[in-house]
């Protein structure tokens, strides 16, 4: 299979050097040619990933781009879903699919990290999340309707964009209003009892004011079958309420005022990871994982999709809600004055068991391995200002298009968040509900299992195995920089673009982190605190760093450019709540990336586009995780800036409308990456260090989440039937996602997750029978296919549990438009 999509590469090389070249695409429902079948031409696309309205062909960065309508088609109401089409884009939802974090081009977020790529909402950051746990930072559910595009850049955006854009930038950009009274009511259906309604109006109020409202609901059942009889029946399910309001004023013919709020409420069960294996020499919990495997076997409940919960009262919510002002000032045709101003608020709260484990001591109790329980504090509680002043112009006779701009961004806790959760030790669910730790009822079993029987915690450590911690916190982060950009016209075929910004980082947290110990013995019970212990811990750091970018472009004709462009992108330092104070803050880390591009479109017979980006990154001070015990026997991690890699590859994109009925898009993406380098700290330890259990990757193996190749392509095919029934187009996509490292070798024989293909299908039928509805029925992965997405890296400790990607979905829709 992989010699085949060498095969293909090559032969884009070829079409390259034929002529045929670019690298942006738009996937999107059979494109419409503008004339008669003997001369067929694409339909342009308008993006802003320069912050200003262009041809998709003339931007010279590599993107990918998907209208609504293609969004509707693959069923994506979330950012998970986003990716699977998107090559060079990936997931991690270690937190559940409420708390995915994107990577492009193998720039992952760890974990108490801020992003590597940025996700923005009409030009807006994404609020900012939790430093405990991977929320916030991207596009949730909601986010996904009635939308113009969604636009993947890929490569640094680090001068317009930002800081955190090392990987790329994620763009949502929602429909504006219009001066037409229009709108749809629209509902789904499907399995798993998927139930969807959607709504949206706009409404003209005079010349001057336009007012659109959206709404959408979704609920639908989890495909993770519970098989504990505690708690929910099932997990990984939607149950999602979102609103938007946009208005659109025309204060003068030169001066407008555009408002968006919106809101999003979700509730769902949470999402455990699914058991793959156990390891019996793990140490400690070797033998109760296989014990657990096991029963699972016995009984019958041993499937990818199988999970056990032993937490009753199991949730996953989110809340976010945001209001985003931009006035937009023509002062004269060559000068325009725009202010961004949001604020944005995002709580959530998680209560499930993560790891699903079901181990048990001698006396029958469940004991907790990874617990995510949030009584007292919630998980994130978070209030982002961002305001951006930027001036755009044009001068020497249009010859230079510039802008420049100031940004500040503030985000600081509404509350105290953190987490309340017990680890390693067996507790009464009942008790756990309590917002007091003071009220837990736990027995250390494992303290009292490796001491010879009981243990009674009235000193200090080390005297326990498990525990409860609750840590409520939280972080503020400030931002502040300057930027400009420009991009200089010598003549018809020669541009050179340059870009400079420079950003100043400070970033503070504090924890009060209390550690509740327990009694221990192998008989069973529970029982009260025994002792506790506090530490007050308030990290700080910050930095100045710049970022810039340089570039020429080259056209050789009007329908050809090729451009090469040397940038700079950094990720900000931060603190990490969770470590101990010598490692709690970590540097910078930034990377130089080299990138040669082509960009075609061509009409005729056959019209379409060819397009290529090749690219070469060094990637240097990485931000690395490192896992460990602490003195107070705590297992947590921290971040080092202890790793440098090398990352190059090759990103191909296109359109083919064959005939006036028949189109195909593709997309394709070769990846390599490499850890050159992993500096890990020898011993003596800082003294808050106990066990060290090594680190997310390892020297000479591939960065996490970076699959080598990926492929999707899809067939649009528009039947021709008579104008009075309407129009009838049918669409498949095929998906290949090649395997990819998930964690480093050394910490999970299950460290490769397996390469997997999907395939969708859906057929749209507009203006039934002339009337204006229209019916749509849809199929994602047809085939279900299982596949995994995520593992733990837990081995060592005995156990490996991973998350399964979504199965087969189907369902249909019905649209009244008006």
């Amino acid at each position: 299979m992989k010699q085949w999509y060498y095969s293909v590469s090559m032969l884009a090389a070829a079409a390259v050097s034929a002529g045929l070249a670019s690298h942006a695409n738009a996937q999107q429902e059979a494109p419409q040619p503008k004339s008669q079948a003997s001369s067929r031409v694409m339909e342009e696309i308008i993006v802003n990933a320069r912050r200003r309205e262009e041809n998709l062909q003339e931007v010279p960065v590599s993107m990918t781009v998907l209208t609504q309508e293609s969004l509707s088609n693959a069923n994506i109401t979330e950012a998970g879903d986003l990716a699977t089409y998107t090559p060079s884009l990936m997931t991690n939802t270690r937190f559940g699919s409420d708390s995915t974090n994107f990577a492009i081009r193998g720039f992952s977020q760890e974990l108490r990290t801020t992003s590597s790529v940025a996700v923005y909402f009409a030009e807006v950051v994404a609020p900012r999340g939790a430093n405990t746990t991977q929320s916030g930072d991207g596009a949730g559910p909601g986010d996904f309707f009635d939308l113009e595009n969604v636009q993947v850049l890929k490569g640094p955006q680090g001068t317009l964009f930002g800081r955190n854009t090392t990987g790329g930038a994620v763009l949502l950009t929602p429909k504006r209003p219009t001066d037409e009274l229009e709108g749809y009511a629209e509902v789904s259906a499907g399995n798993y009892d998927l139930k969807r309604a959607q709504g949206v109006v706009n409404i003209p109020l005079g010349e001057t004011l336009r007012v659109r409202l959206g709404v959408d609901h979704q609920q639908r059942d989890g495909y993770l079958n519970n098989i504990s009889d505690i708690g929910p029946d099932d997990f990984a399910d939607q149950d999602y309420t979102a609103a938007r309001l946009s208005v659109l004023w025309d204060i003068t013919d030169s001066l407008e005022n555009y408002t968006i709020a919106k809101w999003v409420e979700s509730s769902n069960n949470g999402s455990p990871y699914s058991l793959l294996d156990c390891n019996p020499a793990g140490q400690p919990f070797g033998s109760f994982c296989q014990a657990d495997l096991d029963r699972r076997i016995a009984s019958g409940n041993n499937g990818e999709y199988d999970v056990y919960n032993f937490v009753p009262d199991s949730e996953s919510e989110l809340e976010q809600w945001q209001v985003i002002n931009t006035t937009t000032w023509e002062i004269n045709d060559d000068l325009t004055l725009k202010n961004i101003v949001s604020y944005a608020e995002f709580e959530s709260t998680q209560a499930f068991a993560l790891y699903g484990t079901d181990w048990r001591d001698f006396a029958g109790q469940h004991v907790s391995f990874a617990q995510i329980n949030a009584q007292a504090t919630p998980t994130t509680s978070q209030k982002t200002w961002v305001e951006e002043l930027q001036l755009q112009g044009t001068a020497f006779d249009e010859s230079l298009t510039w802008q420049a701009g100031l940004y500040y961004e503030r985000s600081e806790p509404i509350e105290p968040y953190g987490s309340q959760a017990p680890s390693s030790i067996s507790c009464d669910q009942n008790s756990v509900q309590s917002s007091d730790p003071l009220d837990y009822r736990c027995n250390d079993f494992f303290g009292a299992l490796f001491s010879g029987g009981w243990t009674n915690p009235t000193g200090l450590p080390p005297f326990s195995f498990g525990s409860v911690q609750n840590t409520p916190g939280g972080v503020t982060y400030t931002n502040k920089a300057v930027y400009l950009q420009g991009t200089y016209q010598f003549n018809d075929q020669w541009s050179t673009t340059a870009g400079i910004r420079y950003t100043n980082d400070e970033t503070s947290g504090w924890v009060d982190e209390t550690i509740y110990f327990y009694p221990g013995t192998i008989a069973g019970g529970y029982y009260a605190p025994a002792a506790t212990i506090n530490n007050y811990r308030t990290p700080e750091t910050s930095s100045e760093e710049p970022t810039w970018l340089l570039g020429v472009e080259y056209k050789p004709t009007d329908d050809m450019m090729v451009y090469a462009k040397y940038s700079r992108g950094y990720r900000q330092g931060s603190v990490n709540l969770a470590s101990i104070e010598e490692w709690a803050i970590h540097e910078p880390e930034k990377v130089d990336t080299y990138e040669l591009g082509l960009k075609t479109s061509f009409e005729g017979a056959i019209a379409g586009t060819f397009n290529v980006a090749t690219f070469y990154n060094d990637f240097t001070n990485q931000q690395v995780q490192f896992g460990y015990l602490n003195s107070d026997g705590v297992g947590t991690t921290s971040i080092l800036n202890a790793g440098a890699s090398t990352i190059w590859g090759v990103e191909i994109d296109g359109a083919l409308l064959l005939t006036d009925n028949f189109s195909v898009n593709y997309s394709y993406a070769y990846l390599n990456t490499n850890v050159d380098e992993i500096n890990i700290p020898q011993a003596p330890y800082p003294a808050g260090v106990g066990i060290f259990s090594g680190t997310s990757t390892a020297e000479d193996e591939p960065l996490s989440y970076a699959p080598e190749n990926s492929v999707v392509i899809g067939l649009n095919y528009r039947i021709p039937v008579d104008e009075a029934l309407g129009e009838i187009a049918t669409s498949l996509t095929y998906v290949y996602t090649d395997d990819m490292q998930a964690v480093s070798k050394d910490t999970s024989p299950y460290a490769t997750l397996p390469s997997y293909e999907l395939v969708n299908l859906n057929l749209n039928w507009r203006n039934v029978m002339s009337s204006p509805v229209d019916v749509s029925m849809f199929v994602t992965n047809l085939f279900d296919e299982e596949y995994r997405t995520n593992i733990t890296g837990n081995w060592s400790t005995g156990l490996e549990a991973g998350r399964v990607g979504v199965p087969r979905m189907y369902g249909a829709r019905v649209r009244y438009n008006f």
